[in-house]
Parts: C-alpha cells; structure tokens; sequence
C-alpha cells in the first residue's frame, strides 16, 4: 500500500512519464494495426473476388490506415 505526502493511504497509482508516453503509443499503434488488417482482409476479398493480384490487397490496408489516422488528426485540430 502507497502513502500520499501526508501519510494517508493513496487513493491512485502513479506511473512515470514513460509508462503512461508507451502505454498510449502502444494504445493507438494496436488501433492502426487493426485498421491495417481489417483494410488489407477486406481488399483481399476485393482482390480474390475479381481475380487481381493479392499485392494489391496492402493498398487497401494502408487506405484505411490512412483515414483513421486522418480523422484522428482531424478531430484534435478543430477541438
């Protein structure tokens, strides 16, 4: 158990600037990795479905990839 500065029982952890910096890095390069996947699984079916090469299935991975990352910065600019 963790005592505040006063010798009461703390109510929160605390963690150090470079836990919480790669927890968040970790947070959102797991969201844009998803992102990837779920853009790449669907262009594969896009791909298999027409009979074009399987390469080109990335292409719609990193299309989304790029929107989601797009709306991330499109929502922190204007609030």
């Amino acid at each position: 158990m963790s005592l505040d500065h006063r010798g009461n029982p703390a109510s929160h952890s605390t963690k150090g600037v470079f836990a919480s910096l790669l927890s968040g890095v970790l947070r959102d390069a797991g969201r844009l990795l998803i992102a990837f996947l779920v853009g790449s699984g669907a262009g594969a079916m896009v791909c298999w479905y027409y009979s074009l090469p399987m390469i080109l299935s990335v292409a719609g991975g990193v299309l989304v990839a790029a929107l989601v990352m797009l709306f991330w910065l499109g929502n922190s600019i204007t609030d």
